[in-house]
Formats: structure tokens, sequence, C-alpha cells
């Protein structure tokens, strides 16, 4: 098997300088030289990928952020070889982004609802703005964002009538417009109105399927997808035909790393001279790269950023990640083969994504990228001659920070998680579920209950039958991939939660702490 020597030092100070994993907060996209493009988000990334599912930390705002980005989209553009993506008009119907242009706010959208108008009229508000700012048209419907709203809900058949004619010269052009969402979590303070606001936007989603040059894409978490509520409007199993999931592979979070290795500043022209060494591939060189980029952009009609220096990006080459052997040589490397002095604690390839994953099997790269990054600090601080650029015991802490912070990420994003798995700490997996639910005191119960204003629990809040049920809270968490059901139909706890939660389990070798 190929074995690659790096220079342990200088690919572990990369390593420590990989960019903080905190979530995107912003339409401002990474730099190009961070940005790796799994091939199945191809597909997602599409003009006809309408609705696109991912879990949190899978990339749906960065790549809002990248999509409505000219650069930055015919970067990807390039790389995906999807000329039309590059040339068309993008805006943003709903994201992150607090300065209200683009959409209205969770505070205007508020009182827009409270003054009776239907959440239909305020998207049709939304995407008729952005039809007319692309085509350099007057607004119609012009004034604050309540005004305009009520003016088109009060109007719809002029609304129509409007957004048609833009359709229709968009389509003379040969254009096309794609509006993203993003971020609809935010839009309301509570489940109920967000629930109602996403409905509206996907009614109004499905009215535009016949236009010939109008385009949404939804990025939805799987809670919004699998909500019966959301979707409960004539066809609207017809706007899932396309959807796409945003999935990581093995392969995809491992390039991913490498992405940053490869343009590192200081460590980046080694690492590339290294894979420069392995049989069968393929590189994509700097000249040729801005080549085919330079073309985009003159297709699209647009300029790249002032200063923008194409030659410092490096694209880790699509060969390298299609061949998993290789792929596999070039992390242990890094790595080292085992997690141990011998393979009886694991192969580190396929031991460290294992130990990061939810129960349905899904890694965030976020989380990858941060065990990486504390597990070359540890190396750095505690084994500074290590021959290999990680060292297991390094790796095995790395993968407990990050353990810690997706729980961290649970607990905010799902906060009637926590006073439940708090009341769970110390317990052995796997277990029955009475020995789970007998912990969960009335008190925890009602702290759940309290804090599920947002995000609640579904099946427990909404089950006709089982509302207000253990059982029904169980299966909440099943849903969500922090429990699974093991072949005796008893309950067990993936890594990734269950040394943050301090959850032990049964038999096997004791987490790191």
């Amino acid at each position: 098997m190929t074995k690659i020597a790096f220079d342990a030092r200088q690919v572990r100070e990369a390593l420590a300088r990989l960019p903080d994993v905190a979530a995107q907060e912003s339409l401002e996209p990474p730099a190009l030289q961070h940005l790796y493009l799994p091939i199945g988000h191809q597909q997602a990334l599409g003009l006809d990928a309408g609705i696109v599912v991912g879990m949190r930390g899978a990339g749906k705002s960065v790549w809002t952020a990248v999509l409505s980005s000219n650069f930055h989209r015919a970067f990807i553009a390039t790389l995906a070889d999807n000329k039309a993506l590059a040339s068309a008009k993008v805006r943003v119907g709903f994201g992150l982004d607090s300065s209200n242009t683009h959409f209205p706010s969770e505070q205007v959208i508020a009182s827009i609802v409270q003054s009776g108008v239907d959440p239909f009229a305020i998207w049709h508000t939304v995407v008729l703005r952005h039809a007319e700012t692309a085509l350099g048209k007057p607004d119609r419907f012009s004034g604050e964002w309540l005004a305009a709203a009520r003016a088109v809900a009060a109007r719809p058949q002029d609304a129509e009538a409007a957004l048609t004619e833009c359709d229709r010269e968009l389509a003379a052009k040969g254009a096309v417009l794609l509006v993203l969402f993003d971020a609809l979590e935010r839009v309301a303070q509570d489940w109920p109105r967000v629930r109602l606001l996403l409905s509206g936007a996907l009614r109004f989603a499905l009215a535009c399927r016949t236009r010939q040059s109008i385009r949404m894409k939804f990025f939805l978490r799987p809670e919004m997808e699998e909500d019966s509520e959301i979707w409960k409007f004539a066809d609207s199993s017809k706007l899932k035909h396309g959807r796409v999931e945003l999935t990581w592979r093995t392969t995809d979070l491992y390039a991913l790393v490498l992405t940053h290795l490869l343009n590192d500043t200081n460590a980046g022209t080694h690492f590339q001279m290294k894979l420069l060494e392995l049989p069968g591939i393929q590189w994509l060189t700097a000249e040729f790269f801005e080549r085919i980029l330079m073309s985009f952009f003159r297709a699209a009609g647009f300029a790249g950023p002032e200063g923008a220096r194409l030659d410092l990006v490096r694209p880790l080459p699509r060969s390298l990640v299609d061949n998993e052997g290789l792929l596999q040589a070039v992390v242990e490397g890094i790595t080292g083969p085992f997690m141990g002095r011998n393979r009886r604690r694991g192969l580190s390839y396929s031991w460290i994504p294992t130990h990061l994953a939810d129960a349905a099997g899904r890694v965030s790269p976020r989380s990858l990228l941060l065990g990486f990054k504390h597990a070359a600090g540890i190396t750095a601080r505690e084994y500074p001659n290590h021959e290999l650029p990680l060292r297991y015991e390094a790796i095995q802490r790395g993968i407990v920070e990050a353990s810690r912070v997706r729980v961290d990420e649970i607990k905010e994003d799902y906060p009637w998680v926590w006073p439940l798995l708090e009341a769970a700490r110390g317990l052995k997996v796997p277990c029955t579920a009475a020995e789970l639910t007998e912990r969960w005191t009335p008190a925890q119960i009602r702290e759940m209950r309290s804090t599920s204003a947002k995000l609640p629990p579904r099946r427990f809040t909404t089950d006709p039958i089982r509302t207000g049920q253990p059982d029904a809270l169980i299966d909440d968490l099943v849903e969500l991939a922090i429990l699974y059901r093991t072949s005796d139909n008893r309950l067990n706890m993936p890594d990734i939660f269950r040394v943050g939660f301090g959850i032990k389990r049964k038999g096997g070798v004791k987490p790191p702490r």
C-alpha cells in the first residue's frame, strides 16, 4: 500500500491553522481557498433542485452565501462545469442578513402577519421585488415591506401579472432568476409561526413551478421537511420531486481537510509536492483553472473582484477523492493507520468519522475540522517530536472536544433536549426505554416544556394519540438521530452525543477524557 511521509511539523501547524468552525452567520462567503465542492452537492446547487435538506453544519448557509456571490458562484460553477449556474441572477429571499434590504426581517414579518396578510403574499412581494430589480424595472409595489406586502395582498391579480411580465422578460433575455431561502427557523420566534410562514413560502413556490425563468431554492433542516403540517396544502408533494440532501461521504469529509492543507499559506506547497508523487492523480493546473473560470465570468457578464489571485487557489484533484485507496494513504500519512499501537484499537481512517457520526450516520464537516484542529494543538503541546502530524491519543481527545461542541449545538437548536439528557447523565447504554424515562422527573418535563417554543419535540407536542407521553419524546430523540434502537429494541446513543452528555457505554473501552 502507498505510504506518504509528510513533514510532521509543517502539516501539524497547518492543521492547527484550520479556520474557526463557527456556524455561518452572514451572507459573506468563505475564501475560495477554503471551498470544497462534494460531488453529491453539485445537484443540490443546480438550478432545478428546489428543496435541499441538510443537518446543521452540512453547508446550507455556506452554499447560500456562495451562490449569492457572483464571484464565488462562478468558481463553484467552474468546478461543477455548470455554465447555467454561473450566469444565473441569484438573490436571497430569506437568510442570514440583518440589513433588511433583500427581504423583511423577522420583526417586520411578524408585523405583516399581525396585520392579516397571508404569508403567501409576503413571499410573492419578496420574489417580485427581486425580479424587478434583476431586470432594472421600477418597483410596482414600492414602499416599506409592510406597505408593499399589504398592497400585493390587496391586488393579487396585479402582482401576479407583474411577476408574469418579469418571467417573460427574463426568458426573452435567456436569463434565470434563482431566489434562495435559508435559515427559515429564524423567520419567527415560535414553531407554529415558523410553520405558517414556511408553508406560505412553499405554497408560493408551488405556484411558480410553471414559470420559465424564475426558480426558488429552499435550504431546509430535516425537521422542517419531516413536519407534515408544513406540507399540508394541495399538491405539496410536487415540490419534493426535486429534493436533494446535502450529504458528506467519508471521502468528502477528508477531502475538505486536505483542501485546507493544500491551500495553507506555509504548508501548501509541501503538501502539493507530496501529492504529486501519487500515481494517477490528474491535476488541474492554476493556469488551466483560471482560464476556465474567466470564461465563466465573461459568459456571466461580470468580472472577478479586484486583486483576486486565482493562481493562489489550488483545487483538490477529483481523481484523488475518487480513489479511496490513495485518499486513505494520504490521511494515514497524517494520522497513522491505527488508533493505538496496533489495529485492535481501530483503523484511524474509519474510526474518526464513525465516532463523529450521529445515529443516522451523518457527520458534520464542522465537527471533523474541529477534531483535527484540536488534535493538532494537543500533539504540538504534548508530543512535539511525534513522527506523524497527529498522535492517536490527541485525535481521541480532539474528537471529545468536537463532541462537546456538537452537544452545545444541539442545546442551542433544541433546548428541550438538554433537561432530558442531563437527567440521563451516568446512564449506561444500551438501555431500555423504561431505564431512560424513569429518570425524567415531573420537574424536568416542565423545564423541557418551558424551553420548547422553537423547534419543539414534534411527536410529544402534536401527536394526536401520544401528546405528552414519554415514549413520544423517545421517538423525537430518535428522529433527531440522538438515539437509535438496537436489534433487540433497546436504546443506544452514538459517541458524538454520548461523550458530551456524560452517558456511559456498557463494555468496550471508556471514552477519553
